[in-house]
């Protein structure tokens, strides 16, 4: 039983000696030997600020009338036109008397009775007259002819002065900046060269 001790013991040795010769060929080994050597180094995400331009305000449009500007003037004008007319005249006329015969003269016979009995006698009848008036024509009427002048008054005019005027004002829109933080560069491994040795 103790041989066989001894032999499993004296069966580890070769088992150490070849660990031993694989760990002075591990890189740690080498770069104690003067080999090159690196190390996986992790890095962080980079960010970076920018500034970015948001709309604080909208832009918009103003129009401003203005009323014209009136001042009140007095001016001749003419309110009728002048024309011409015709009128007539009327006829002059004069009044006169003429006699005039209603009945013309005549004979008439009268009857009288005496004593030798009846007697007719022709009696003459003179004319009955009439003084009547009468219209004679002087001259008569006649077309005038008439000019009427025109007719003028005093008027109140309003004057424009100056006229209504249109203005158009465009505000800009106002425009400010907000910083943010964005991904500059994504984090990661990468392999750096080791400045120094194990």
């Amino acid at each position: 039983m103790l041989s066989r001790g001894r032999v499993a013991v004296a069966g580890l040795f070769p088992v150490m000696s070849l660990f031993i010769v694989v760990s002075a060929a591990s890189p740690a080994s080498a770069c104690r030997g003067g080999g090159e050597c690196y190390d996986r180094v992790s890095y962080p995400d980079v960010y970076r600020t920018v500034e970015r331009p948001v709309v604080v305000e909208r832009g918009y449009r103003e129009v401003y009338e203005t009323r014209p500007s009136v001042v009140v003037r007095q001016e001749r004008v003419m309110l009728q036109p002048g024309r011409v007319t015709y009128a007539m005249t009327p006829p002059v006329t004069r009044t006169v008397f003429q006699e005039v015969v209603v009945r013309r003269a005549g004979w008439r016979w009268e009857s009288t009775y005496g004593p030798y009995g009846e007697r007719r006698c022709r009696v003459p009848v003179p004319a009955e007259v009439k003084v009547v008036p009468r219209e004679i024509l002087v001259h008569p009427g006649r077309r005038v002819r008439m000019v009427e002048p025109p007719v003028y008054g005093i008027q109140n005019r309003a004057v424009a002065v100056r006229p209504a005027q249109r203005y158009v004002v465009d505000h800009p829109p106002v425009i400010g900046y907000e910083r943010t933080r964005v991904l500059a560069r994504r984090g990661g491994t990468a392999w750096v060269r080791a400045n120094t040795r194990w």
